[in-house]
């Protein structure tokens, strides 16, 4: 199992086994690069750690545990943890600040705990039979035990078709679960076990003056910074030019102490420049005097990768940003252990245009809905292949609810419900919608009144954990790099929460607030680019490859040998992209993945469909 998880950590292997536990750990050194190998544990070795991540406040955690009569072994960030939970019990994940996947064993209560940290930052597998726990930060780990015989769960393809993704707690396989964000599971020696949500998103009114939120926003950058900036190994930055990773950049520059190294990833000129941030990047990176690199890829050097960057993801991912990622982890690998990134920046700070579309239509709610229906008729009868804004003209009517949160459910899916029915040879037991309904419902917990502040919620516990995080994780680990994401400590995230989003997006402009807070400090044609998002041209891609990629993923053989899907409805859509009657791609790409998927997993492995 360790040994499937060495790019994870190449650096050092390290076990503990007694007759009710065994723990294996892979490690990448970055904080007490000699000292800190694990397991860890105890002055009297009866609770014991592995864990994958970073505690940024370890120093301050562990000058107060040594106060209170704690013996360190280590200068580890590690060894924090297994202190704090003897100090406090349960209690002591509050006390942490970071990203982590955490696994303690109690020897005297004959009990194991798992935590994943707030954000779902760090991914955290487990498998649960026979009074047995087995546990992962990797799915593929679980698949080297020969107890486990997976099977495919059927659910869990048709939420992959919805959302691109696979929503926490389920995954591919029946038998095998993953802990949601902010979560914590409790194995006892008897086989009982139960799970319990430690930390929520909190909303209380603040009432303060823009400018008061601008400076307090400020505040919390440079202290973000300060403790992701804790490494014994120097610290870069994914530089893409746009706004997210500027700031970070600009902070960063500030603060290290070494010459800071940059990455940007670009695009061959033959393709629609206007996805290029390879400008944007090298003037912010003169600006700031960055030790800057650049790689530039194309359509043959993504789909080439395409079954490995599979076999990194554990599950199938439809979001064409996995490779892209992948390529420009690998290329930083090569010269720094420990990137920052801006991830988070668009679910804080108002960044997506579905966030400007929930706004208009919240406006615009008492329009009348003959002229709304008359408009949204205009639209459906050009065709698609016209242009990109006309696909997005449709689906902005397309997603014109009276309720919000259908409108929302509307934005954010993919196949739609009919369209699976047309898609799939079997019959789901379970509905996709579920997992929004029930953060919708939970977001009562947290205070939420309006439906911003429940939007707000429901992206931080689905589309970022589940989408965003889980392939940042997964592709930059594959190549044994760490990502911090500084706009993503918790505290961040609470004072975010309760930023008003009239603020966020004001008069047509996202990130309103993130801009005035930065002001100052980054020059003001990047304070006003427009956004571009960190994707290939997949279009451009697509269209080039479609034949290609058909043959080797569509055949009928194939799919007519796997019993899942309608080939006549995949041939459609296929057809109709190719002949220009459809520009979504999503759903042609999306099927790439999965057969992409099927393949890769069957073959490395033995089980059903």
């Amino acid at each position: 199992m360790c040994n499937s998880l060495e790019h994870r950590g190449p650096d050092s292997d390290g076990f503990f086994e007694n007759k009710n536990a065994s723990l294996g750990i892979r490690r990448l050194s970055i904080i007490d690069v000699d000292g800190g190998n694990q397991p860890i544990s105890n002055e009297d070795e009866t609770i014991w750690t592995v864990f994958n991540g970073e505690i940024y406040n370890y120093e301050i955690l562990q000058k107060d545990l040594k106060l209170k009569g704690h013996k360190f072994q280590t200068n580890s960030d590690t060894e924090t943890i297994v202190h704090a939970y003897e100090e406090y019990g349960l209690d002591f994940v509050n006390h942490l600040r970071g990203m982590f996947a955490i696994a303690i064993w109690d020897e005297k209560k004959n009990q194991t705990i798992l935590i994943r940290d707030r954000l779902g930052v760090k991914p955290l597998y487990y498998y649960i039979q026979n009074n047995k726990l087995l546990f992962a930060s990797e799915l593929k780990a679980l698949l080297e035990y020969d107890e486990i015989n997976p099977t495919v769960n059927h659910n869990a393809i048709s939420d992959y078709l919805t959302y691109l993704n696979i929503p926490a707690p389920e995954t591919i396989f029946n038998e095998i679960k993953k802990l949601r964000p902010a979560e914590m599971l409790i194995f006892n020696s008897d086989g009982n076990f139960f799970t319990k949500t430690y930390w929520r998103i909190k909303f209380q009114k603040n009432n303060l003056q823009e400018k008061d939120y601008a400076k307090q926003l400020h505040d919390l950058l440079e202290e973000s910074m300060d403790l992701r900036m804790v490494s014994d190994v120097p610290v870069g930055v994914l530089l893409s030019g746009g706004l997210d990773s500027s700031v970070i950049a600009t902070i960063a520059a500030k603060k290290s102490k070494n010459e800071l190294n940059t990455y940007t990833v670009g695009f061959e000129d033959k393709i629609d420049n206007s996805y290029n941030e390879l400008e944007e990047s090298k003037e912010m990176a003169g600006i700031l005097g960055t030790n800057h690199h650049e790689i530039i890829v194309n359509s043959n050097d993504a789909f080439k990768l395409l079954d490995k960057v599979t076999l990194c993801l554990d599950e199938p991912f439809g979001n064409p940003t996995t490779t892209l990622n992948y390529i420009i982890s690998q290329f930083a690998s090569k010269t720094s252990k420990v990137v920052l990134s801006g991830v988070g920046g668009d679910e804080m700070f108002g960044g997506y245009p579905k966030y400007r579309a929930l706004q208009i239509y919240e406006e615009y709610k008492k329009f009348p809905k003959s002229l709304v229906k008359k408009f949204g008729g205009i639209f459906q009868k050009i065709p698609e292949s016209m242009s990109e804004s006309i696909v997005k003209g449709k689906i902005f009517f397309d997603a014109w609810k009276e309720n919000p949160e259908d409108q929302y459910y509307a934005l954010i899916t993919y196949y739609k419900e009919k369209e699976k029915e047309e898609l799939l040879n079997f019959k789901t037991s379970l509905p996709s919608r579920r997992f929004i309904d029930e953060l919708f419902l939970e977001s009562k917990k947290s205070n939420a009144e309006s439906f911003f502040e429940k939007l707000f919620f429901v992206e931080n516990m689905s589309y970022l954990p589940n989408n965003i995080l889980e392939y940042t994780d997964k592709t930059s680990m594959a190549v044994s790099l760490e990502v911090r994401e500084p706009l993503l400590d918790h505290k961040m995230v609470e004072f975010a929460a309760n930023i008003p989003f009239s603020l966020k997006i004001k008069n047509g402009s996202m990130k309103n607030i993130l801009k005035i807070a930065m002001k100052d400090e980054l020059p003001r044609n990047v304070l006003n680019r427009k956004k571009r998002g960190f994707t290939p041209p997949i279009i451009n891609w697509l269209n080039n490859s479609i034949s290609d990629l058909e043959s080797q993923y569509f055949s009928q053989k194939r799919i007519k040998e796997q019993k899942l899907f309608d080939y006549e409805y995949i041939k459609k859509i296929s057809d109709d992209y190719k002949n220009g009657k459809t520009s979504n791609y999503v759903k042609i790409w999306s099927m790439i993945c999965l057969q992409s998927w099927l393949e890769v997993f069957t073959k490395k492995y033995n089980f059903t469909i």
